[in-house]
Parts: C-alpha cells; sequence; structure tokens
C-alpha cells in the first residue's frame, strides 16, 4: 500500500510519487480538476487501481 505522504494527490489514484511531486502523471493532474468522480484511474500506470 501507498505511503499517503507519496502517494499521488489525485483521490482515485493509488501510485507513489517523488517527494518532490504532487502527481503521477498529467493525466491525474487533469483529472483533480474535473467535477466527475472516476470509478477507475486512468493514469496508465500498472497496479493502480
Amino acid at each position: 500500500m501507498a505511503d499517503e505522504n507519496n502517494k499521488c494527490a489525485h483521490e482515485g489514484c493509488a501510485c507513489v510519487v517523488k517527494d518532490d511531486e504532487e502527481y503521477c502523471s498529467p493525466q491525474c493532474e487533469a483529472a483533480e480538476g474535473q467535477d466527475v468522480t472516476e470509478i477507475v484511474c486512468s493514469c496508465g500506470h500498472p497496479g493502480c487501481v
């Protein structure tokens, strides 16, 4: 399980990010600003649910 301090800031994503990053991908960054709740993360990283 991802460490909450290093988890992607997008609520639906389980990816771990580097200390100086907030999002794991441009898809997660773009999704965070939308009013739509995603059921499945679309970042494309293996293992992300």
